[in-house]
């Protein structure tokens, strides 16, 4: 690939785009009537409520817009959790959740028993879709899967 070509790629999230889901997903949790105040959130991850509320507020390019490196964006995943993260990562369609620990198997079995059973259904001859898979049968599966994974 010629340099040429190469200074034309550019990612299928930009910056802007990946910055603005992660205000947007910071607006849900911070702020007035939000979960946490953003002095709540700087006591808890060392990153300057003033530099919170500029990014929450501005966008690139405002004179008072104020960045958060990668470190500042990881504390606060770590501090807000998944469900924020999940928040943000929905521009690269994708979820986050809290590691397990003490997993529960027989939990974990059940769960997957259901998965395997609605797939079972699903696929035969008499179900509404025959062998197919119709659209209301993917709905329910997509909900056992993440519930599965859940227990994981």
């Amino acid at each position: 690939m010629s340099e040429a070509q190469a200074a034309e790629l550019c990612p299928i999230v930009s910056r802007e785009q990946s910055e603005n889901a992660f205000r947007t997903a910071l607006n849900l949790f911070v702020g007035r009537g939000r979960r946490y105040s953003s002095k709540e959130v700087q006591i808890a991850t060392g990153i300057s409520h003033r530099v919170i509320d500029c990014f929450r507020s501005y966008e690139l390019g405002h004179v008072d817009y104020r960045p958060l490196h990668m470190g500042a964006q990881m504390s606060l995943m770590r501090f807000l959790g998944p469900e924020f993260t999940s928040e943000w990562l929905k521009i690269a369609a994708q979820v986050a959740f809290h590691k397990p620990t003490g997993v529960d198997i027989d939990e974990l079995e059940e769960a997957a028993r259901d998965l395997l059973g609605a797939k079972g259904k699903a696929h035969h001859p008499d179900s509404p879709g025959g062998r197919e898979i119709t659209p209301d049968e993917r709905a329910v599966l997509d909900d056992k899967v993440v519930a599965l994974r859940a227990r994981c």
